[in-house]
């Protein structure tokens, strides 16, 4: 896939995945702000001097999903293993008696456009309406989309990316944001009631038909 930025010469070829952190046996690891916190810091960390771009991001208590670009999957899996080495160190010291064993899903998703990686990443925002956390998207804090709606700047998300190309001024590029969430809402209900059809993370976020791609696991 080629993602041409503003302000670049030339077009860039970009590997796109859709990133799963998980943790089988410990219960909800992410279970309470201290913990959300601390894994977004580390993920920033982990990403700072590896030019990926993250777009979307989601924290919820079992699971943490995110959607980064890269030039070449290495970055990205040095980025996330960096961030989950040093979660499990955090979360052992807090929780000593725990048995956590950590696991990261890649999905490398191919020949997907600005406008699909766009509709992935609100379909991250409406992981915690699909898992009846909150009613709406924006009462959820652990996700991106209070970063594109300029309330809240973490350094993980660049939102001036999507922001300009959704409109020519900041002002209209916000509207034009809550109106895709609000576009994308009533079919997120539907189809999120019933997730066993969908085979990978990426099909049951998308509610699109499958794109190509690559799975793995560490």
């Amino acid at each position: 896939m080629y993602i041409q930025e503003k302000g670049a010469n030339r077009n860039i070829c970009q590997q796109v995945c859709c990133i799963t952190f998980g943790e089988t046996s410990s219960g909800p690891v992410f279970g309470n702000e201290i913990e959300k916190k601390r894994f977004l810091d580390m993920l920033l960390n982990a990403i700072q001097d590896l030019k990926i771009n993250v777009y979307a991001y989601c924290v919820l208590d079992y699971e943490a999903y995110i959607l980064a670009t890269a030039d070449g999957r290495k970055k990205i899996r040095l980025a996330m293993q960096k961030t989950k080495q040093q979660f499990q160190e955090h979360y052992r010291k807090r929780f000593p008696e725990s048995k956590e064993k950590f696991q990261i899903e890649y999905e490398w998703l191919k020949r997907y456009d600005m406008k699909q990686i766009m509709q992935l990443g609100i379909a991250f925002h409406f992981l915690p309406v699909r898992y009846n956390y909150v009613q709406m998207p924006e009462d959820y804090w652990w996700t991106s989309l209070k970063e594109y709606e300029l309330r809240y700047r973490s350094g993980i998300i660049r939102p001036e990316i999507f922001l300009t190309k959704l409109a020519g001024s900041q002002k209209q590029a916000l509207r034009k944001i809550k109106a895709l969430h609000r576009q994308a809402q009533p079919e997120g209900e539907r189809l999120y009631r019933d997730v066993s059809i969908y085979k990978n993370v990426s099909d049951c976020l998308l509610y699109t038909s499958p794109s190509p791609r690559d799975t793995e696991r560490s």
